[in-house]
């Protein structure tokens, strides 16, 4: 039974339910925190991680120029500074006989900075090189800078006619069925390597693409699409080839910032507000403030009167700042002194003379506290001495 109240004084006391408190505190904020770093890790996941694989329509514009050509934005490709990235052309044509017979052409690719009233150099120029020098619609180009071009050579795939006749009918339900993808081929065409769509410190990141197939408007084409690879490397290849990973270590990194901030800002709050002032008041730690009592350097001067026993004046105790002079006591310099030759002035000698009455019959005087007089009266002590000194110069 002893034992158990023991234990119920320890768990209610003071110590274990602070200890109790500061733990709920320290466990329900370390979750809050280690909620915030989830919430950090996803938003720099997003922010810092590009799309691997972005495709971009373009939509081809036919009857303004020699050749077909398109504008795409690259808004919704997420592109990220810093970044490499490859770039391709897929151009989806259909196995017609203009399109068999025109054989090889190019297909010119051109970054375009971000729409900007800024002077920049023309897109459309007279300078020899220019794939596309004729092309009509340069005035709407003339305000944008050409970050990267790139021109690749297209070849739809031969096929021997025998080949193709005998394919077509082992497939013929297949072709049948579904005419327009028998017939469809697909050229995919890559026009960059390794481009910084966005460099470090750019003024004008890329903000558009310009894709023209140079082969004249007969061309026939289903479709046309942009598609950028980023190629990943540090960590940005680390979060998308190992997210599990990526995003234990980070979120426990920043979980683990935010506890220490928090231990920081939590002892500099206590030594801010729990900080003692001067004249030893209080004293700031790690468990609360600690209050040291302290005394005044001397007591109060009032003069006080104290009862003593039967038959004793009382104790009377007076400032110590003025020393006063009681009438009829002598100061030791005027006593009487011993003659050479004569007796010491003991008092042991003399039986009783520590008692009040003569007889030696009295009691113990008091310790005389507070006060600088022994209990035995002043005219007491004067004439004890003054007898001894008449005894000494008489045996002398």
């Amino acid at each position: 039974m002893e034992s158990v109240r023991g234990t119920y004084r320890v768990v209610t006391s003071k110590t274990a339910q602070r200890t109790l408190l500061n733990t709920f505190l320290i466990t329900v904020t370390s979750a809050a925190l280690y909620a915030a770093s989830i919430v950090a890790f996803l938003l720099f996941y997003h922010n810092y991680l590009p799309d691997q694989v972005a495709t971009v329509p373009v939509h081809l514009q036919y009857g303004y120029g020699v050749h077909p050509y398109g504008i795409a934005s690259l808004a919704a490709a997420n592109l990220k500074d810093v970044q490499a990235y490859d770039i391709s052309v897929t151009v989806a044509l259909p196995r017609s006989p203009p399109n068999l017979n025109r054989g090889n052409f190019m297909v010119a690719l051109h970054l375009l900075d971000t729409a900007d009233d800024s002077p920049t150099q023309p897109l459309l120029s007279n300078a020899p090189g220019r794939p596309f020098a004729q092309l009509n619609p340069r005035a709407q180009l003339a305000d944008r800078t050409v970050l990267y071009s790139s021109t690749r050579p297209a070849l739809i795939p031969y096929t021997d006619p025998l080949v193709s006749l005998a394919s077509h009918l082992a497939l013929l339900p297949y072709h049948m069925a579904f005419p327009r993808e028998a017939e469809t081929v697909t050229l995919e065409v890559p026009l960059a390597d390794r481009v910084m769509a966005v460099p470090r410190g750019a003024a004008h990141p890329a903000g558009d693409v310009l894709i023209e197939l140079q082969a004249g408007q007969d061309l026939q084409v289903y479709s046309v699409a942009v598609t950028l690879t980023a190629r990943l490397t540090g960590l940005r290849y680390l979060l998308h080839h190992h997210r599990v990973a990526s995003f234990i270590v980070l979120t426990t990194g920043f979980w683990a910032c935010e506890v220490l901030i928090m231990l920081v800002v939590w002892v500099f709050l206590s030594l801010l507000f729990g900080g003692g002032g001067s004249g030893g008041g209080k004293t700031a730690g790690m468990g609360g403030a600690v209050k040291v009592k302290t005394e005044p350097e001397e007591m109060s001067d009032t003069e006080r009167t104290f009862p003593s026993t039967s038959n004793q004046p009382p104790l009377k105790y007076e400032s110590r700042a003025v020393k006063t002079e009681h009438p009829g006591v002598e100061s030791p310099a005027k006593l009487p002194s011993a003659a050479p030759g004569a007796e010491a002035d003991d008092e042991d000698d003399e039986p009783g003379a520590y008692y009040d009455e003569p007889g030696g019959q009295g009691t113990w005087p008091d310790s005389g506290i507070g006060t600088s007089y022994s209990e035995n009266t002043t005219g007491e002590i004067v004439r004890k001495r003054s007898g001894k000194g008449g005894r000494a110069h008489g045996n002398g």
